[in-house]
């Protein structure tokens, strides 16, 4: 009986410390819940919060969306001025709207930092956000350097208001407002940018119109991704360029092909005009824009010794300039010879914008060194205090001296012998010389239409100015361009002063 007990005793105290155990064990997990849960909504608070920024985005703009409230109720944006000291955007009061120098010169460049009424809620609407000048500089534009300052600090740029005005007029006789097409005008030494103007465009001082249709066309690239800079289109021929320079820099500046169109991987290569079946060389296939020997050419070089090139050029590389993000695109497959062909005359998989165009274009002209385009001359406070300057950077030793002289003979007999198809501007090629090539685009869409453009720098002999000028998703051919263009040397060589 005592034993029994005894094992009753036994097994009673067995179960009292088995209930202890798992007593003790659910107050752990409670707390190691409790605890859990704590984490969660400090980490949830932390994410929430804004204080990292890039954590969470839906914080960041909401961050940004407050800081955007206070700056735009207590601060006005600084204004931003021409390279000639002409008030391009005006910012006199807080909270008001910019007012521009000009409806349609400027939004797709500089953009706008706007007053409350872009903030919805406390999100920052996407348009804003969109990557333009004024949204890139928005702290500097907003920065006082007095505690109780009430005006940002300015911009000095290099652009000319009378140049991009005139540039903006002379896009006009050629399209609308609504069409795609862009010209650029760079300073064919120092890389500054004297004009850059892009369609389709909208009313700087028509916002809430402005914003709709931004807003409602989000899918539309040439609305969000202007082709001056942002954009990527088939280049066409004015790639030609570059495999000419890449033959010349490889020792094949001797190279010929007969001019007739040929097959390579199924794939029929063939030129827009009659095969005149004679064998010619980079010079002729230039000024005849002859696709099958820039195809041959490609095929000769190869995939290695064409990229190298193109590399030099920066074709491929993304750039972030000061005024905003320069793409374009650069595919080229070892195991597919009919794209390098393809690639060879400006087809295949590779895009350009126009800026990628015109700094092409500007290497050329600057005896093969490419510079930096730039935007920004001077960045200054409230009191009139230089806080910042821009500077020429080379970007590029793209090619000799030697190739560039070369390349440039080339294009003025090429300019030389398009320029009397031109329907007016003719006298400004005879005029002036100038150094040039046309090229369309084949953008392969159900509408079948092309991309029409226009690359060039004068004085041929001693460069001071690259134009671009295109039209995008057009029947026009390249050489169509070939109007405005002159119409834009005319007003520089012999209205514009860019020391005036």
């Amino acid at each position: 009986m005592i034993s029994a007990w005894k094992h009753f005793l036994g097994n009673f105290a067995h179960k009292e410390k088995e209930h202890e155990k798992k007593t003790e064990f659910r107050i752990r997990a409670a707390y190691i819940g409790i605890s859990a849960v704590l984490l969660i909504e400090m980490w949830m608070l932390y994410y929430n919060s804004g204080s990292t920024t890039g954590l969470n985005p839906k914080a960041d703009q909401y961050r940004q969306a407050a800081i955007a409230e206070a700056d735009l109720n207590t601060i006005a944006a600084g204004d931003i001025f021409d390279r000639k000291g002409v008030k391009i955007v005006s910012n006199e009061e807080p909270g008001e709207d910019s007012v521009y120098a000009d409806d349609y010169a400027y939004l797709q460049i500089l953009g706008y930092t706007g007053p409350t009424k872009l903030v919805t809620g406390l999100e920052v609407s996407d348009t804003q956000r969109d990557y333009r000048f004024m949204q890139y500089y928005r702290d500097n534009l907003y920065k006082t350097t007095d505690v109780d300052g009430t005006k940002g600090q300015s911009f000095t740029l290099t652009l000319d208001h009378d140049l991009q005005v005139k540039v903006k007029e002379l896009l006009l006789n050629e399209m609308e407002l609504e069409d795609s097409g862009s010209a650029v005008v760079l300073n064919a030494k120092t890389g500054e940018i004297l004009a850059m103007v892009s369609f389709p465009t909208f009313n700087a001082n028509d916002l809430d119109t402005t914003i709709h249709t931004l807003d409602t066309s989000e899918k539309e690239e040439e609305l969000r991704y202007p082709i001056s800079y942002k954009g990527q289109r088939v280049p066409g021929s004015i790639f030609k360029i570059v495999t000419a320079v890449s033959l010349l820099d490889n020792g094949l500046e001797n190279f010929t092909a007969q001019d007739k169109s040929f097959i390579v991987d199924g794939s029929r290569i063939v030129n827009v005009y009659p095969d005149p079946g004679d064998t010619i060389g980079y010079r002729d296939a230039l000024i005849r824009s002859s696709n099958v020997f820039f195809a041959r050419a490609a095929l000769e070089l190869g995939s290695d010794k064409l990229t190298e090139t193109a590399k030099k050029f920066k074709v491929g590389e993304y750039l972030e300039l000061d005024f905003g993000s320069v793409n374009s695109n650069w595919d080229l497959d070892d195991a597919a010879p009919a794209n390098l062909a393809h690639t060879g005359f400006g087809q295949g998989k590779t895009l350009f914008s126009t800026m990628t165009a015109a700094m092409m274009m500007q290497a050329i002209a600057n005896d093969g060194t490419m510079m930096q385009p730039y935007l920004v001359r001077q960045i200054i406070d409230a009191d009139g205090k230089v806080l910042q300057e821009g500077t020429e950077k080379v970007l590029s030793e793209v090619t000799s001296q030697n190739t560039a002289d070369k390349i440039t003979e080339a294009l003025v007999a090429t300019v030389d012998d398009e320029a009397p198809d031109i329907e007016g501007g003719s006298d400004v090629y005879e005029t002036y010389p100038i150094a040039g090539k046309t090229g369309t685009g084949e953008n392969g869409d159900e509408e079948e239409t092309d991309n029409a453009w226009f690359v060039s720098f004068a004085p041929a002999d001693n460069p001071r100015y690259v134009v671009v000028v295109n039209q995008i998703k057009t029947h026009k051919w390249g050489y169509q361009m070939m109007d405005t263009a002159a119409e834009i040397y005319r007003y520089l060589f012999e209205e514009y002063d860019e020391n005036d």
